[in-house]
């Protein structure tokens, strides 16, 4: 993973890391504010961060399942207006129609974001529990932290 040097990549990473953990923790609330006012650079900042995690969890763990009952419930707590989009794309890789990446070129930014984290948070769920998923973003909060990246004071 790229270690960020810019306070704007920075602030992505944590963005992506809570993201991540709202879909993990089903909180509808959080998910909303986690990417509350940004602009589109902010936006694709975020979506590039979450695309580098999306892509060492699967090269970690190979090909992992995503079942579609488990993205329907996962993107439950994706905003109203963006979730039909986002499920769209995300039923499409998960029944093998199409790769990840095909299936998020036709979204909007901000559902680009959503689509991959989902994926990712799901990955995460089916490979090691719900618990052991959370726990693994907690190690990456404290390797961040260690690793001389605060979290920004206006981050969740």
């Amino acid at each position: 993973m790229t270690e960020p040097e810019d306070p704007r990549l920075i602030r992505a990473m944590w963005q992506a890391l809570d993201l991540t953990r709202a879909y993990l923790s089903q909180d509808r609330g959080q998910v909303a504010r986690c990417l509350a006012g940004l602009d589109i650079t902010q936006l694709e900042r975020v979506l590039a961060w979450l695309i580098l995690d999306h892509d060492a969890l699967f090269d970690e763990l190979g090909e992992p399942p995503m079942s579609v009952r488990e993205l329907d419930r996962m993107g439950a707590h994706a905003p109203l207006e963006t979730e039909l989009a986002m499920m769209t794309a995300v039923r499409r890789v998960a029944t093998g129609k199409t790769g990840l990446t095909e299936a998020v070129e036709g979204l909007v930014p901000l559902d680009r974001v959503h689509a991959i984290a989902i994926c990712t948070a799901v990955m995460l769920l089916e490979a090691r529990g719900r618990s052991a998923a959370l726990e693994s973003l907690d190690v990456a909060t404290m390797r961040y932290k260690q690793m001389g990246y605060p979290r920004p004071s206006t981050a969740p």
